[in-house]
């Protein structure tokens, strides 16, 4: 069963060893340790193998291993102190060495019975409920994986509850697996110990093997380095300063990449918002002012109704002077057509004569868009065309009485009905004037306000994320990575990287 333990655990040993693929010479450590329960020391081996990427002839080495033997060939090595030269004509260089330097994790191992503490090798001859805590203390801060197998014996253990372990069983054979990530930052609550429990019945415990490397958590900080190739902290700060423009309501601040992106299409956003709640407040004040056009105009149509009534009264005596008739018909048709036009020249319309205003009337009627204001204007064209009628027919049968007197009375009726325009063409522009309202209060105003409403919510619940979790993350990422870097047991030279694992053997008797 050690042989096979031992096996799995090498294995794990030499994918560690595979994964480097950096170009520069790698310096692989196995460093095969023999432990007491108390996490003393008792014997130290380093295996290394030097890697030659480069095919040097000659590899500088530095190490405080004493006893030092070539385990892979015959060539030989200059020792200066530390520094170490290998002649090592283009290949690897295996060698093996002792230590007596204290490695940072060596896991520990303490035992209670009945809530008492009680020594390993005493279990075997008691009973009761033990707690068995394997830790693994780290000197350095410097994170690693570590995984233990425990064999448990055939008799004397039931009832087991694990915490950061689990029992497997092969060929017959139970093994208790723990694991544990020691030197993590504390943030990250990752277990530094596995526990269990168990009815114990003169347990036998005999030995542990452990395996603990920090060189997978330094790969995948390497890999996530490769493939994040931005400054982090930066884009942070550049998303918090776009957070909290959008939280404060003011203006967007340049930055770069893809938050430059999302802030342009921010602004564009917000711009066409305020651009389209503009048009609209525009739109409701130019129909407040055409109603109030719309409403004089009708006023003073009523005005030149009632008029006429009074002009048809004094038609009788017209035929003593028909010259003066026509005149006074000539004045009325203008008096009308001024009316007209001081109400449509606020909207450019140039001033109405007998001559022009048909042009001009059927000009706006053509370039207007609401059906209700072309139809106010169309019958009030029409109803000068019927006065611009009257006129011509009064000059032509002046010099008929009854014929003018009939003539007048039409007249009259022509403007009750223009005066009943009037006021249809003020009813309409007094319903666009409520609509055009309507629309900027309820409409354009209340979706700008929603959309930048929940713009600056979102921000308000991003920005705790961006400024207090996510640089904490980074914080973290990056002590560990920087951490990992010094997992090695013997000495680094430069230039070269270390990949290192512990095989630990714990006597438990």
């Amino acid at each position: 069963m050690l042989k096979k333990i031992t096996a799995v655990l090498l294995a794990g040993v030499m994918t560690l060893a595979c994964v480097s693929a950096l170009a520069e010479n790698v310096k692989h450590e196995r460093v095969f340790i023999v432990a007491d329960p108390n996490g003393a020391v008792r014997s130290l081996t380093d295996t290394v193998r030097l890697e030659n990427k480069d095919m040097s002839d000659v590899l500088a080495d530095a190490s405080l291993l004493t006893g030092i033997e070539n385990m892979s060939g015959s060539e030989t090595f200059a020792r200066e102190g530390d520094a170490i030269l290998w002649q090592a004509k283009g290949g690897d260089i295996v060698y093996q060495g002792r230590s007596d330097k204290a490695p940072a994790l060596v896991p520990h191992v303490t035992a209670t019975l009945d809530g008492e503490e009680v020594a390993l090798d005493q279990l075997s001859g008691l009973t009761g409920h033990a707690v068995l805590t394997v830790s693994y203390p780290d000197s350095v801060s410097c994170p690693a994986l570590a995984l233990t197998v425990i064999p448990l014996p055939a008799a004397g253990i039931s009832e087991l509850i694990t915490e950061h372990a689990a029992v497997v069983t092969e060929m017959g054979q139970r093994m208790l697996v723990g694991w544990a990530v020691p030197g993590a930052d504390e943030a990250l609550a990752l277990p530094a110990s596995f526990t269990v429990s168990f009815t114990a019945d003169h347990a036998d415990l005999g030995w542990m093997m452990t395996l603990i490397s920090s060189d997978p958590i330094q790969l995948v900080c390497r890999a996530i380095d490769a493939k994040v190739d931005i400054d982090a902290q930066a884009k942070l700060d550049e998303t918090a300063a776009l957070l909290n423009a959008l939280k404060d309501e003011t203006s967007l601040p340049k930055t770069t990449g893809k938050t430059a992106e999302i802030a342009g299409k921010l602004g564009m956003l917000n711009s066409a918002l305020t651009m389209l709640d503009s048009s609209a407040s525009q739109l409701a004040d130019s129909a407040k002012e055409l109603s109030g056009g719309a409403a004089a105009l009708s006023k003073g149509i009523s005005q030149a109704a009632g008029s006429m009534g009074q002009l048809q009264e004094g038609l009788s005596g017209v035929s003593e002077n028909s010259a003066a008739l026509n005149a006074g018909a000539d004045q009325l048709f203008q008096a009308l057509l001024d009316s007209a036009g001081a109400q449509l020249a606020a909207y450019g319309l140039p001033a109405l004569t007998p001559e022009n205003y048909g042009d001009v009337l059927n000009g706006a009627i053509d370039s207007l868009d609401s059906a209700e204001a072309k139809a106010a204007l169309s019958g009030l064209k029409d109803q000068l065309d019927q006065v611009h009628s009257y006129v011509g027919s009064l000059k032509a049968y002046t010099g008929a009485v009854d014929q003018v007197s009939a003539g007048a009375s039409e007249l009259n009726t022509g403007l009750q009905e223009l005066k009943k325009s009037g006021s249809a063409l003020s009813a309409g522009a007094g319903r666009l004037q409520f609509g055009a309202s309507l629309l900027h209060s309820t409409g354009t105003q209340t979706l700008k306000n929603s959309i930048l409403d929940a713009e600056k919510t979102t921000a308000e619940q991003l920005l705790p994320y961006v400024e207090k979790d996510l640089p904490e993350l980074l914080r973290i990422f990056e002590q560990t990575r920087d951490q990992s870097r010094n997992g090695g047991y013997d000495l680094r030279p430069e230039g070269m990287t270390t990949v290192t694992a512990y095989i630990i053997r714990t006597d438990l008797r």
